[in-house]
């Protein structure tokens, strides 16, 4: 009986460009077909971390999540704010 193995052909190609361009940015050119392994490693072997490549991908790759999650806290934090003094002068 043959084994099943995960194909990397099911990774979104959205999420692939996303990946290149943070790459393209941060000055590191890997062909598409390394792309696409870091990004399987990345989804399907989240502890995986012998590779220096895939330790400076994934480097990259949380640096530029975590600062999109600032500036969606940031936002969320203004609008909530703004909606509080103006609550507070409409009661006043």
């Amino acid at each position: 009986m043959k084994k099943k193995t995960q194909s990397i052909r099911v990774i979104d190609y959205r999420y692939i460009r996303e990946v290149l361009e943070i790459a393209i940015k941060n000055k590191i050119n890997p062909s598409s077909r390394r792309i696409r392994r870091l990004v399987f490693l990345d989804l399907y072997l989240p502890n995986y971390a012998n590779n220096m490549l895939y330790q400076k991908y994934r480097k990259l790759v949380s640096k530029d999540a975590s600062n999109f999650q600032r500036l969606v806290l940031f936002i969320a934090i203004s609008i909530l704010t703004a909606l509080a003094i103006i609550v507070f002068k409409i009661s006043l």
